[in-house]
Formats: C-alpha cells, structure tokens, sequence
C-alpha cells in the first residue's frame, strides 16, 4: 500500500473537511469535491487511479449521498466507497451499504481507528479496478449527439440513429434522449409518454426498473424515447450532480442511451455527464464558420471527456458539388470524419411533419439509405465487451 495513495472525499460541510484531515493526520493526501461536481470525482479517478471515496452527509438531505454513492458504484465497479457522518444513525447505516457503501465512518470515531480501517480498503480494493479505467456498466454506451450550431438538425440525425441502431441491434435495450423535445414531441415523434428527465430529477427515488417498465413505453421493441428538456433552473451547477446521478442510474437499465444535445445547452451536458460518453458524434454542415466553432467547442470539452471517447464528425446536407472538400473539413474540426448526408428536403420534411419515422414513410428515402451505408461502413463488430464496437476509419476518401 502505497503513502502515496489519493483518497477522494464529496463533502461540502467545512466542519467535516477538517475533521477527515486532521483524522488522517498527512497519510495520504485527500482531493475535497463539492457534491455539484460529482464529474470531477470520476475525472479524480481517471488521473490518479484512486480506489477510495468517501461521501460525506447532509443531516438535512441525506438521500442525496445515498444518490451519490449508488451513482459511484453504479459508474465504476470495485471501488471503496463509504459514508460519513456526524452522528450515529442505524437507518442511515443500513440506507448506505443498500446504496453500495462498503463501510460509514462516523466524525466521533477515534483517529487510529479510521487509519486503520482506510488502510484496510486500500489493501483489499485491486489497483487494477481503479486505475483500469472499467466502467462497472462493462458493455454500455452512452452515444452525445450534437450540432457544430444550433442551424444543424443534430435532433433528427440522433433520432434516425436511435432507429438504425434499433434495426441493427434488435436485442440492444436502446434509450433515445432528447434535449430539444417539446410537450407534444419527442424528437420529431409524438410521444405521450408523461415521465420526462425533469420528472426524474424531481423525484429521484422513482428511477428504477420496474418504473422504467411501465411508465416509460416502447416506441419499439427494444427503444424507448424520454424527453429531455430541463427547465433553466435544472441547468444550474447545484442541479449538476442531480443529472450526473440520474444517468448514471439510466446506465444501468439500457445498453445503449443516444443523447441529442442541443447546442445551446451543450457546455452543460458535456460538463455533467461527459465523462459518461463512449462517443460523440459533431454534425456539421459544409461551411467553414461551422468547422472552426466545432474545433473550438471540442477544444472546450477536452477536459471533461476520458480519453478514449472516440470523436467522429459528420457532415449533413453535403453536395459534392460544394466546398470545401470533406478531406478539408476534417482537418478544420480534427477528428475523423465518418460520412456524409445529402439534404433530401423532400423525406426530412414529411417525416418531420407526419411525426413518423423515415422507415415508416412510403417509399424509402435517399437520406435513409445513406443513413444505414453510413452506420455499416462504421465498420460495426460484435465484441465481448460491448455490441456495436466500431472500429476507426477514415472514410472521406470514399465519401
């Protein structure tokens, strides 16, 4: 065991930073996180390999670090994780270790006695767990979808990949999630469903399978479509743990969660749940004020992405006709460029307008067909570690 070793700490109660530090008396050094960046505790573990996190709580609101803990291990498997408290309550004990809590440390326990059982954790927890970068979620995928500008219909290019990937997977449990959804529609579809993200956060403690099974209807065998939305005062950095928590806890009942960000609100999404992402796919349209924005917009990111969140860009309503070329774009954004989408206004505009899916329609449309090329030359491949493993291509040349 290593002196070395970073112990991490979500506490916002002075009282209780003071009392862990003066507690561990300078054996390990302790990186304090606030409870509305809960991002920065995976970012934590991600740089310093950490196998231990303490969740400290609020006497007035303990069921928020009973969220915390459960979002901890849910995120990552084989971490210590335990609960602090300032006075011994049963209730609280048992709530925790249900939530996934290894121990509860309360802040009258003598110092060497928590030396001790730190010590212990350390000891016992594979360094492998923590330093391995293995999501608990083992085969989920979290897919961000978003525009280089909020002119780009990023919202209909997530809605036809949450179907393709639908038809392509048909036994991946898919949720579709969008952040630009109306009252009357999710996505361009119309959706009664009446459980919507906002309604979770409000009421954390109904986020489970079973209501996930009967609140939250199929759109198809297989997908389901939640509205996304969030009210200007759910996008404020107090509600930032609140949504990590909730995706977290989402994770866990699908394979696969497309999330279409919607640009204006897109620094906010990033920064709470970006480290969950397995890809992010930038839509573009072929001007160059769009390229340039992407870069500077990933550029932003940077910090709150794991490094291999694998970054493809796509350009919608290309003419190859136009400039610049696609080979152009791709070095303007810096990333690999993946396909390409014709504007085929005709099929977008009935399908927007019917509320119905472009397979649905018809006749079969040039954007359908080129959507489905698209995802197969992604080069799709069945792995033990997840469905839909894609291996990196550069395909422009081919484009």
């Amino acid at each position: 065991m290593s002196r070395d070793e970073i112990l991490v700490c979500v506490a916002d109660d002075i009282g209780i930073r003071t009392w862990l530090e003066r507690t561990l008396d300078g054996m390990w050094p302790v990186e304090f996180v606030a409870s509305s960046d809960l991002s920065r505790v995976s970012r934590l573990v991600e740089a310093t390999g950490s196998r231990f996190i303490m969740v400290a709580a609020d006497e007035n609101n303990a069921s928020k670090a009973l969220r915390i803990i459960s979002a901890l291990t849910t995120e990552r498997e084989g971490l210590a994780v335990v609960s602090l408290t300032r006075r011994v309550n049963q209730d609280f004990l048992l709530r925790s270790m249900r939530a996934g809590a290894r121990d509860c440390f309360v802040v009258i326990s003598d110092g060497e006695e928590i030396r001790t059982r730190v010590q212990h954790f350390l000891q016992v927890t594979p360094v492998q767990v923590a330093s391995g970068s293995q999501p608990a979620s083992g085969r989920k995928k979290i897919t961000l979808v978003t525009g280089s500008s909020p002119v780009v219909d990023a919202r209909f290019f997530a809605q036809n990949l949450a179907f393709t990937n639908n038809k392509l997977f048909p036994d991946a449990r898919i949720l579709a999630l969008d952040t630009t959804a109306t009252d009357r529609h999710t996505f361009y579809l119309d959706s009664k469903n009446r459980v919507t993200l906002e309604s979770l956060l409000q009421h954390p403690e109904s986020l489970d399978q079973a209501m996930i099974e009967t609140a939250l209807e199929e759109y198809a065998p297989n997908l389901r479509l939640l509205s996304g939305k969030l009210s200007p005062e759910a996008l404020g950095e107090d509600r930032n743990a609140d949504l990590f928590i909730a995706v977290s806890q989402l994770m866990s009942m699908f394979d696969n969660i497309i999330i279409n960000v919607d640009p204006v609100v897109a620094d906010f999404w990033i920064g709470a749940v970006g480290l969950h992402a397995k890809e992010l796919l930038m839509v573009v349209q072929p001007i160059v004020e769009q390229a340039h924005e992407a870069r500077r917009q990933l550029d932003s990111w940077r910090g709150h992405m794991t490094a291999d969140c694998r970054k493809s860009m796509v350009v919608d309503c290309y003419d190859k006709k136009g400039s610049p070329s696609l080979g152009e774009l791709e070095r303007a954004v810096g990333i690999d460029y993946i396909g390409n989408l014709p504007l085929d206004w005709t099929s977008r505009l009935l399908s927007i307008n019917a509320g119905l899916p472009l397979h649905k329609l018809p006749q079969r449309s040039h954007y359908q067909s080129r959507f489905e090329t698209l995802l197969k030359r992604y080069a799709i491949s069945e792995s033990k570690d997840g469905y839909g493993v894609v291996a990196r291509k550069k395909l422009w040349r081919a484009g």
